[in-house]
Parts: structure tokens; sequence; C-alpha cells
């Protein structure tokens, strides 16, 4: 089948399950770091990506960020209402770690957080407010009572005007440069769970739930204020997607009954927003979304990216019958194993499987999940895009 409609036009037909003339394919490409990046082209810049992906056939979006970054990359350090000092703690004894110190000087008090500096520690010195680099490493998360929450949000800054500005020259450029590529322009990424994870550490995540309930209902509701603020500039923008991550938001760190306590309640806030600006909703969770199923319906999620058989475990067939009828599963197959470590008939495989289960009906987008790393040679991920263009 020869393509007949813009890549925009395919994934926002696909989120909202209606016919494409084929199923699109989203890659999600990332370095860690540790060599060269083997992708055949300029891939950090986001316009440079989309050309080049376009012109092998794959679909891609752009994405927006808010003023100052998405939550992952945000510095809190830009905040005019902190200042921040960082130390170096000697190891505490043979064969430890030195620790990393950062303490925010807030008008409410001073908020603290520690890592264990280990050789592959990728900022320097100096450690992000939010980052999964921390969680591995933490010695004393940002948040542990709710006077550290009450000092959080003089971190969350609101932007300037000169950074307001920057991003709304952003947001003209990159909605120029969608329309020129006939691609989707998403905007996000929103954090809440995540951020939590980020904020107390997975362990505060576990044992506050049921311990301090307080403690992790104010941490997520001042979350909120901030994500939504954020949130608005980007919808006002006009996007054509919203996505929110939530990798930290499964069955692995919330209970399905702290889910509808916690995070129900907030993230309605997040879908009502984006679908009053005729936004679709994109809810990136890779791993326990699934016994969560009738909360995401409830919720009217667009789209759960994350449908990963492998590390998930994720029954496809399952799957589609309980919410594809209603829902976007983007994924179908693994990258990490399948598309990394698998031979080339078994990533065929994996293509085939996933378009067999997830395409008929429509509301599918192939993603491997949930990364192409760069490091690694990209013969395996022509592999996957040569087998699906066989079911153009």
């Amino acid at each position: 089948m020869t393509s007949a409609m813009t890549s925009r036009d395919r994934v926002l037909a696909a989120i909202r399950r209606q016919q494409v003339d084929h199923v699109p394919l989203l890659l999600r490409l990332w370095s860690v770091g540790g060599g060269p990046d083997l992708i055949p082209f300029a891939w950090r810049d986001q316009v440079q990506r989309a050309e080049a992906l376009q012109a092998m056939g794959v679909d891609d979006t752009l994405l927006l960020e808010p003023p100052m970054g998405y939550t992952e990359e945000y510095h809190a350090d830009q905040s005019a209402l902190v200042s921040s000092e960082v130390r170096l703690l000697e190891p505490a004894g043979a064969g430890e770690y030195p620790v990393l110190e950062k303490r925010y000087d807030t008008p409410d008090g001073l908020l603290t957080q520690a890592i264990k500096l280990t050789e592959d520690w990728p900022h320097g010195r100096d450690i992000m407010l939010f980052s999964d680099f921390n969680i591995p490493r933490q010695v004393k998360p940002p948040v542990q009572t709710l006077d550290d929450v009450r000092r959080l949000p003089h971190l969350l800054a609101d932007p300037t005007p000169a950074q307001v500005a920057e991003f709304e020259a952003r947001s003209r450029r990159l909605r120029a440069e969608a329309n020129r590529l006939g691609v989707a322009l998403e905007g996000g990424w929103s954090a809440l769970g995540d951020s939590a994870a980020w904020l107390l550490g997975t362990d505060g995540v576990h044992f506050g739930q049921a311990d301090d309930p307080k403690l992790v209902g104010a941490l997520l509701d001042v979350l909120l204020e901030w994500e939504l603020k954020r949130m608005d500039r980007v919808l006002a923008a006009g996007v054509d997607v919203y996505v929110h991550m939530a990798w930290y938001e499964g069955t692995d760190f919330w209970s399905p009954r702290s889910y509808r306590k916690y995070l129900v309640p907030r993230l309605r806030y997040l879908v009502d927003r984006a679908h009053t600006a005729g936004a679709p909703f994109r809810y990136i969770i890779t791993k326990g979304w699934f016994p969560l199923r009738d909360e995401l319906l409830d919720l009217g999620i667009d789209c759960i990216s994350g449908v990963d058989p492998v590390q998930d475990r994720l029954n496809l067939e399952e799957a589609k019958r309980a919410v594809g009828s209603r829902i976007c599963l983007m994924g179908g197959l693994n990258a990490a194993v399948t598309v990394t470590q698998g031979n080339e008939e078994q990533v065929r495989d994996a293509v085939d499987e996933a378009l067999r289960v997830l395409a008929p009906g429509g509301g599918h987008i192939l993603w491997p999940v949930d990364n192409i790393f760069c490091e690694l040679p990209w013969e395996k991920t022509e592999v996957l895009i040569d087998r699906w263009r066989q079911y153009w």
C-alpha cells in the first residue's frame, strides 16, 4: 500500500482509533553515554532526526517542552528564590564511595539531597533534582518530611519573562517545522509518580503510601500544581498530543488501591485539561499498567505507550481484548531484549506478532519499548523497519 496520509494524520488517527493507511512506527532513540553513537544520522536535533526518519518512511513527532525544560531536565538552580551549595563528603569507610551533597537554601529553610558519587555518575559535581541516576545512588532523598514539601515550591520556579519569550519563539519554530514535515507536535512531558519517586526515593514511595499518607498526598499536590501551570503554556501553543511520563506509576511502585487514592484524582486534572484543549493524552508506562486498566479507561487516557510482551510479561491478545477498542496501544515488541539481543528472525517474528494481534481494528502504533540504544549497531533496527514496511 502506498502512503496516503501525512505522519501527523497517521499518528493522530491511530491514537483516536480511526482508520490509517498503515500502522505507524515510532522509535525512541536514546544514548547511555557508553560509546560513540552508531545511528547513521543526526538524531539529537529533533528536526534533523524527523527528516532522516521520514526519508526511511518511519514516522516521528516533535516535542515542545515547557519553559525551563521537561521535568527530568529541569534545573532547580534556575529559581531566584533559592541559593544552592554542593559539598563533597569523604567516604564513611574503606571501600565506600564519597558522598555528594546538595543544599538548597529556601525562604522556609534548607532542602538537602545526597548521593553516592560513583565512577559513572553523569552530572559531574552536581545533582539534578529529578533524575533516574539519583535513585540507585541515593543517600538522602530531597523530601522526607512535610517541612520539605513546604520548601519544595521555592525550587519549582515560574519562568522569567525572558524564558517565556524563548518558549514562545521555540513553540512557533517547532509548529512551523511540524507543519513543514507533516509530523505531530507533542507537548510535555509532565510527571507525578515519577517525580514522587525521584524526590522521596522508591522506598519513600513504597512505605509512604501506608505510613505517611499526608506526606505523599501533599507532595503530589505540589507537583500537580506546578505541572498544571507548565501544561497550560504547552497546550496554549497548540500541540497535537500531550504526553505524561509514568514509568514509576505502575504496580511495581503503587498498589492498585494507592493508585486510585493518590494518582487517579490528580491525573484526572491533567487528562481533562488536555482534552479541553483538544489534545489526546499519551501515557508512557512500560510495566505494571495492566492491573490498572479499569482506572486508565475511566480516566479517558487515549494512548498507552509501553505495551511490552517481554519485560512486562504482557499477553498482547489479552491487552487488545481488554482495552484495545478504547485506548490506542503503542508498543508491541521489546527493544532492549528482542531488538538488541535477539537475532534477525526473532526481530521479524516480534514485528509479525505485534501487528497480527494489535493492528486489527485500528488503535495501534508500533513502538519498540522503549529505547533504541544509539551506541549499538543500527542493522537490527533496519531489520525491524524492513519487516514493518512489508505490511504497508
